[in-house]
């Protein structure tokens, strides 16, 4: 990555809205495509998650106004290809079939003042809700899409391995749908988080046969979600005959060979369920109920300071390899 200066983008569709970005969250995904784990367009600026304030309209614009407070989808379905039209926006392959546009992936995104974007991929956020919680609208929509494929209730018990952002707001959610939530962590900063926001929230050394048992029936969990992206292994040990696990995790390099007969006899479902498809409004008002949500958000650095806030989160400087302490949970950037 560099700081660049391009030309500032305008309207060039009736139907473009012109966003100035206040906040724009450092995502897995942002870090996954700079360490080469997950593949990226070239030539173009990062970023996906994002709150902004409306500045310019195109002439067919009717969803928002000048000043209103916006959060950013960044996934801009085609709305033509046979997966749209059979409405799966996200799975969406592009008009041409060459894969969604989606901002900070193979078109320009939000680490900078400002996006233009078609007004389909912009949506109010309420008065009561903040700009530090509704930056989290986009990670919390793919949470909430997850939940609803695995139809997790309240007779579910749910260990997530992880508490980055992700996990976290996993506990959050689970909290709200699930009977019963633990969760893993490495990281002493994030795992105080998860202790706060879980049932039970354990290293992952902690977490033994003698420890679960005391907390869900026969020691294994019904839903098993993997944060982290290499986690597999640990959620076949950790799922319940009948259970569920969910890979939510992004890391490409990853592999994982599976039994399928254990899958079988264990009835064990895995689930694929993609990001996020129809949940903006359901995220954002989850977000608005749950205003606690901002806490989540621990460090701001100024857009300049980009290789710092990268550094931090990644645990380590790019170039060098040295260790960098990570005391953050959600990292954003100020233009």
């Amino acid at each position: 990555m560099e700081l660049s200066e391009i030309e500032e983008p305008q309207l060039v569709a009736p139907d473009d809205v012109k966003v100035r970005i206040e906040l724009t969250g450092i995502c897995g995904t942002d870090l996954a495509v700079i360490t080469g784990k997950e593949e990226g367009a070239h030539g173009v600026i990062r970023g996906h998650e994002a709150v902004g304030v409306v500045v310019a309209v195109g002439g067919r614009v009717d969803r928002v106004e000048l000043g209103d407070r916006v959060v950013i989808d960044p996934n801009e379905s085609c709305g033509r290809c046979r997966y749209c039209r059979d409405d799966n926006p996200h799975l969406c392959e592009g008009a041409d079939g060459n894969g969604m546009r989606i901002a900070g992936i193979n078109a320009h995104g939000t680490f900078a003042p400002y996006l233009v974007t078609n007004q389909r991929f912009v949506h109010r956020l309420p008065e009561r809700l903040g700009m530090e919680a509704a930056v989290l609208i986009e990670p919390l929509a793919c949470v909430l899409h997850n939940f609803n494929v695995a139809k997790i209730t309240r007779k579910d018990s749910v260990l997530i391995l992880g508490s980055g952002p992700m996990g976290l707001l996993c506990q959050m959610v689970s909290q709200t749908r699930a009977g019963f939530t633990a969760a893993t962590e490495v990281n002493p900063y994030r795992l105080s988080f998860a202790r706060e926001l879980s049932d039970r929230a354990f290293l992952p050394e902690e977490l033994t046969e003698e420890a679960a048992s005391k907390l869900v029936p026969g020691g294994k969990f019904k839903v098993v979600i993997d944060t982290v992206g290499t986690q597999l292994e640990v959620a076949e040990r950790w799922v319940d005959r009948g259970g569920t696990i969910i890979p939510f995790g992004i890391n490409g390099g990853y592999r994982h060979t599976i039994a399928p007969t254990s899958y079988i006899q264990r009835a064990v479902k895995l689930i694929g369920a993609g990001e996020y498809r129809h949940t903006f409004e359901e995220a954002l008002r989850f977000a608005t109920d749950h205003p606690e949500l901002s806490r989540l958000v621990t460090k701001t650095y100024k857009l300049a300071d980009y290789a710092d806030a990268v550094h931090e989160l990644l645990g380590y400087e790019l170039d060098t390899l040295l260790k960098v302490s990570n005391e953050s949970v959600k990292t954003v950037l100020v233009p």
